[in-house]
């Protein structure tokens, strides 16, 4: 499924990561960042590596209790490789633009139509932005002097961030509740089709998007009638984001640090994370980094906080992409036999 814009996509991160690491560990630095993780706590960097794979499974988790609503009964693991898939393609497409067409992709060739995959990565994007946002402001109320750590320059990111996550948010949630706007758009953009000569055959693509738009219709419903479903939702987006947020805790211990507190780790690292979320970069290459640098410069200090950058965006981001890589060709390839 790598086209040539994912391929030039990996090729940009690939060269940002190049230029960050050479920014980073310049100087002399990278005697100093190698003697620290040389030190580093195994056990702690393993919670760390363990709690990415739970993140994954949440996912994995949120696909099989929406589908499950729709009718579609998976086995977990397949929803746990959509989930992988759309880490990977997330992390090599700007703005994480290609993980959910890449994961709606992957669950048709499972069986499930592209209107209740969408519907599936619908619901699961606006619980888990509306949690990235809950847990931005809870942050600083929890830890204040969280904000004040990030500089003037990533608090108007978190500013954006948190404005534009927001509108997002309540137009996603207007289209599940009154599903005719979308349907409206989706009519105009095959009449656009039609006029640029990209639809051949109307009849054909005309009956494909009505039975596409039943079948939106009919998952939206079930969803609306089922508030419970959007709590369950809610609470395993919590628990994702939060496994998520608290890899640089694991690596502030596996560095033989104990002094600051796990509530103030994990709030400066929700702040991070919404202020570098609305980066156009392939995974936020440089920009997470540099607000990592910024971010817990006075909690790691000086001598640290780089080889904390290092441990936590390969724990977080590095090896996850490696992995659920392979994951993607594996599905690939598995549902290619059965296309």
């Amino acid at each position: 499924m790598l086209k040539k814009r994912d391929l030039i996509s990996m090729a940009v991160m690939a060269a940002i990561i190049f230029v960050t690491f050479w920014l980073v560990l310049g100087g002399g630095k990278a005697g100093q960042v190698w003697e620290a993780v040389k030190l580093a706590k195994w056990p702690w960097l393993l919670l760390g590596g363990f709690l990415m794979v739970c993140y994954t499974g949440m996912e994995g988790l949120q696909n099989k209790i929406t589908l499950a609503a729709m009718g579609h009964k998976l086995p977990y693991r397949h929803c746990v490789q959509f989930a992988a898939t759309g880490f990977y393609f997330s992390s090599i497409t700007p703005s994480s633009t290609g993980g959910q067409p890449a994961q709606v992709f992957y669950m048709a060739r499972r069986g499930v139509s592209a209107a209740h995959g969408t519907l599936v990565m619908l619901l699961f994007t606006i619980g888990y932005q509306i949690v990235a946002v809950v847990w931005g402001v809870a942050a600083c109320f929890l830890a204040p002097e969280a904000p004040a750590s990030l500089g003037t320059g990533l608090g108007v990111l978190l500013g954006y961030s948190l404005t534009t996550t927001a509108l997002l948010t309540a137009g996603m949630i207007f289209l599940l509740v009154r599903p005719k706007p979308a349907e409206q758009f989706c009519r105009w953009c095959l009449r656009l089709g039609v006029k640029l000569k990209v639809v051949r055959d109307v009849p054909r693509a005309e009956a494909g998007l009505e039975k596409q738009l039943k079948e939106y219709r009919g998952g939206a419903a079930v969803i609306r009638s089922q508030p419970l479903l959007v709590g369950k939702l809610l609470a395993a987006a919590a628990v994702q984001l939060t496994v998520r947020y608290l890899i640089p805790w694991t690596v502030y211990r596996a560095l033989g640090l104990t002094d600051c507190s796990v509530l103030r780790l994990v709030s400066t690292q929700a702040l991070v994370y919404l202020a570098v979320s609305c980066v156009p970069i392939p995974g936020t290459v440089g920009a997470s980094e540099g607000a990592f640098l910024s971010a817990y410069q006075g909690i790691f200090g000086g001598e640290l906080v780089t080889a904390a950058m290092l441990l936590s965006r390969t724990l977080a981001f590095y090896l996850p992409v490696v992995v659920t890589g392979i994951s993607t060709a594996v599905l690939h390839r598995q549902t290619a036999k059965t296309c």
